[in-house]
């Protein structure tokens, strides 16, 4: 992958991290060639949650199985 590859899939790090409220962090990691989710909510257990995906769209169907697994919406807004 060039430079102006791996800049993009830093963009899109960066916008699922945004659309993820400050819930994840979220990088691109050049030498894996993979995207990396790490939660950052009280309520994970507290060996912490890890993803990786080889594409965004995996990454953000991972984020939100694991949210769903760790009650994370009933934490964030009060409900399930």
């Amino acid at each position: 992958m060039d430079e102006a590859g791996e800049e993009e899939q830093r963009r899109i790090a960066e916008h699922i991290e945004w659309q993820k409220q400050g819930a994840w962090v979220v990088l691109w990691g050049p030498y894996t060639r993979c995207f990396w989710a790490f939660a950052c909510w009280p309520v994970v257990p507290e060996s912490g949650v890890v993803i990786s995906a080889g594409d965004p769209h995996t990454l953000y169907s991972e984020m939100r199985y694991v949210e769903r697994e760790h009650d994370y919406l009933r934490w964030r807004y009060g409900r399930g």
